[in-house]
């Protein structure tokens, strides 16, 4: 187990010496306490399109808690042939007579920035950098990994005097961030164009490893202020960590989820996150539980392998992110290696350096660019994935059939079973527009259900339904809860404040990209 995955008290406050060790202030609100050394090493990221360790641990335990687990574990698997998951996956691409515009999102709250915001926090989450002979020894990740949680590991690493391969090495407390050859500001990079930083799925996509960019750049700036605000030389290091972990998680508690799962889950009279003024917010996780001995939180692969990748269904063929890429039609997310696209693993082009207010809204007069709806069409592309997202010798390259026949290998439940368990309204396969073949039995996958009820009325594609949204919302609350490094477990009545923030209590994905001086 790694040091920093001790369980602990998972539901209460750090001791008053572990809170005291190292607290300092480095703006209005923000107590920063001193996090216990780490002491794991690993290598970082995994291939995308593999099953990540772990996850296949729920088909043959439904009650077994490591890595990955179930929320749902009374619940039977749902297990249709596999020519009726396939059928109903191809079906759900999008063929080259329907426009991209066609299905995009009307809502005032969703921005085409937040697919790649959600890439970003996924592979936080899933970030293992547990070594790989543990690894092996442990292939179904139940006693030697690390805890998922976004925390910023995907970032940070094991930190400078471990990994000072992604430090600046004329400032250890700063992370690395350089000019490329291309003279644009860009990640460290190896002789193979290879990003230089712990996750390597955040070079996959040159959106998302400007992202990456951004953030390493919003710690830097925090390690300027520490040391004019006179923070003590040793401790800049981890104050700027501190602050930017807490930061960039209350960006996805108060800004990602409630554009996602709604006000109603996630805000001010939310039911699973409520936030009170002046006090610690109020949680309510009525179905994540992690029942293992030591508390320690899990991956449900109910979240993982249905209820997140609604953002799948969210992505475009192609994106607008300058005036280059306007010029031209648009960027096209996949493409030949080497070529106007936004194939990653290479050094930023010039010409792909991206402009935050086509994409987020950073200037309320430029209207940012919109996501598709979250409903059950997917883009073209996504139906032939290349080959740096399926590995070859791989034949499976639909998206949409990779995550069915995924589904029914992790063991989930159907749709209306996870909806009855939840007592809300199941809706019925002739609603959710499944044919009436026998070996759907009257259910549907957990993927396609969630995607269904979001595109239904009376959410319209605009934000996810009861069942995929309180699955998220659950999730991504109870992984912050159980993060002993987090605001929530340190300090739950903290909130982000000037001169970091806008206004105390305030802020944003777009801040963050703001006071890093990339948008």
């Amino acid at each position: 187990m790694n040091a920093d995955d001790r369980p602990g008290r998972p539901l209460g406050r750090p001791s008053r010496r572990t809170f005291l060790a190292g607290a300092a202030a480095v703006s209005a609100g923000a107590t920063v306490g001193w996090p216990a050394a780490a002491a794991h090493a690993a290598p970082g990221g995994a291939l995308h399109g593999r099953p990540l360790r772990g996850m296949l641990l729920t088909s043959k335990d439904r009650l077994a808690e490591g890595r990955f687990g179930t929320m749902f574990k009374r619940l039977p698997a749902f297990a249709p042939r596999d020519d009726l998951l396939d059928g109903l996956a191809r079906s759900m691409v999008e063929d080259q007579t329907v426009p991209d515009d066609s299905h995009l999102s009307t809502s005032p709250r969703l921005f085409a920035g937040f697919t790649f915001i959600g890439q970003f926090i996924d592979h936080d989450i899933t970030f293992d950098n547990t070594p790989l002979d543990q690894q092996t020894a442990d292939p179904d990740a139940t006693t030697n990994y690390r805890s998922p949680r976004y925390d910023l590991d995907s970032v940070y690493g094991r930190g400078p005097a471990t990994e000072p391969q992604f430090y600046d090495p004329a400032d250890r407390d700063k992370l690395l961030v350089t000019t490329n050859v291309n003279g644009v500001p860009d990640m460290a990079r190896d002789s193979a164009g290879r990003a230089i930083i712990p996750e390597s799925r955040n070079d996959e996509n040159l959106i998302v490893v400007q992202l990456h960019q951004a953030v390493a750049r919003f710690h830097n700036r925090i390690v300027d202020l520490a040391r004019a605000q006179g923070i003590r030389r040793e401790w800049v290091f981890e104050t700027a960590r501190r602050l930017t972990r807490w930061h960039y998680q209350w960006a996805v508690t108060h800004d990602f989820l409630p554009r996602i799962v709604g006000d109603d889950l996630v805000g001010p009279n939310g039911t699973v996150y409520k936030e009170v003024a002046g006090r610690a917010p109020v949680i309510n996780l009525t179905y994540y539980r992690p029942t293992n001995r030591d508390g320690r939180p899990f991956m449900p692969v109910e979240f993982a392998v249905a209820a997140y990748r609604f953002g799948h269904s969210i992505i475009r063929p192609f994106y607008v992110i300058n005036q280059a890429s306007l010029d031209r039609g648009g960027v096209p997310v996949f493409g030949p290696d080497g070529g106007f696209n936004l194939n990653g693993g290479r050094p930023v082009p010039a010409d792909l350096v991206i402009e935050w207010k086509n994409i987020l809204p950073v200037d309320p007069a430029f209207p940012a660019r919109k996501p598709r709806k979250i409903d059950t069409r997917l883009s073209l592309p996504l139906s032939t994935l290349p080959g740096s997202v399926v590995p070859p010798p791989d034949p499976t390259v639909n998206l949409a059939v990779r995550n069915t026949l995924r589904g029914k290998h992790v063991g989930l439940p159907s749709g209306q079973q996870v909806a009855r368990a939840m007592r809300v309204t199941a809706l019925s396969n002739a609603t959710l527009g499944l044919s009436n073949d026998p070996g759907w039995a009257g259910e549907a996958p957990l993927w396609f259900y969630i995607l269904k009820e979001a595109e239904l009325p009376p959410y319209n594609g605009e934000r996810l339904g009861p069942v995929g949204g309180r699955i998220v919302a659950e999730t991504l609350v109870g992984l912050l809860q159980r993060d002993p490094n987090s605001y929530l477990y340190l300090d739950a009545a903290w909130k982000p404040a000037p001169p970091i923030a806008p206004a105390t209590g305030q802020f944003g994905f777009v801040d963050l990209l703001r006071y890093a001086g990339a948008a």
